[in-house]
């Protein structure tokens, strides 16, 4: 997750439910929406919301790709001390906690992610670089702290609330694969999300252009973005560390669709895609 060890540039960033996971039975249930607007480079999103199920609807007012990464600053470290760490060579430090956070909007898109927070500091931010300037959007402005309180504390004003989703696919991210229950289909796809792995991981979700490929989209991102990116991102999930959990709904026309992450490896730096976890598939 930490940028430092990421290229300056990036596009976005078969199991039973786990009894570990942090997303409850949520049949019936209400849950609070959360919108975050994402201009061209900040963030308008509240300073403190209430801790539990919560929506996360990211809304890119921006003219680029935007997405929300949001991480959990454990043992009372705070923004001042989560850009200090920054700035160290290196793997971040523990207490730094990488939560989720719905995955890349289109410029006029919308992208929601449902996770589970505990109260707490927290911190959003852009990682995505733009095509032709590998600053990472966060170096630009967009990271932005806030507060989970305890349940039932403070919310967004005039917030509404949703259903809960109900997954009917469960996607685990390891090292270094991806693994769903079972096939998506054309349609609504409610997916719950899982890393089980030891590190950090994302799912990055594209639909790719005809005659493209996975490869192609990889290739691009780190040969600088030059010229018309191979695929376009369909929501998807940012980064998170292990044990975490999340829920996002893909929506699926026909096509060939894929899945990758650029999170880089603790051993080698290497982005994990390049340790094979990377795939594609079509959608019929």
């Amino acid at each position: 997750m930490f940028v430092k060890t990421l290229p300056a540039i990036l596009f976005f960033g078969a199991v039973a439910f786990a009894t570990t996971s942090t997303v409850h039975d949520t049949r019936a249930a209400k849950i609070p929406v959360v919108t975050v607007h994402a201009k061209d480079f900040s963030f308008d999103a509240p300073k403190t919301i209430s801790a539990g199920m919560t929506s996360f609807k990211l809304v890119n007012d921006g003219k680029v790709l935007h997405h929300v990464s949001i991480v959990k600053l454990e043992q009372g470290k705070t923004l001042a001390d989560f850009e200090a760490a920054m700035k160290v060579q290196g793997p971040p430090p523990k207490w730094v906690v990488a939560v989720g956070g719905p995955n890349a909007a289109v410029p006029g898109g919308t992208v929601e992610a449902t996770l589970d927070l505990e109260a707490g500091n927290y911190v959003m931010m852009c990682l995505i670089s733009t095509t032709g300037d590998p600053t990472p959007h966060f170096m630009k402005g967009m990271i932005k702290p806030f507060t989970v309180s305890a349940a039932g504390g403070v919310t967004q004003a005039g917030a509404p609330s949703i259903a809960a989703p109900t997954p009917e696919v469960h996607l685990v991210l390891k090292d270094y694969g991806f693994v769903f229950s079972k096939p998506l289909h054309v349609g609504k796809n409610v997916i719950h999300v899982m890393n089980e792995g030891p590190q950090e991981h994302e799912a990055i979700f594209v639909k790719v252009n005809p005659g493209k490929h996975i490869a192609d989209l990889n290739k691009w991102v780190f040969d600088g973005m030059i010229g018309p990116p191979p695929s376009t991102p369909v929501d998807g999930m940012a980064g998170m560390a292990k044990g975490r959990t999340g829920i996002f709904t893909a929506n699926l026309t026909p096509g060939t669709y894929a899945i990758t992450c650029f999170v880089p490896d603790a051993k080698d730096g290497k982005p994990h895609f390049a340790h094979g976890m990377t795939t594609e598939f079509e959608v019929k």
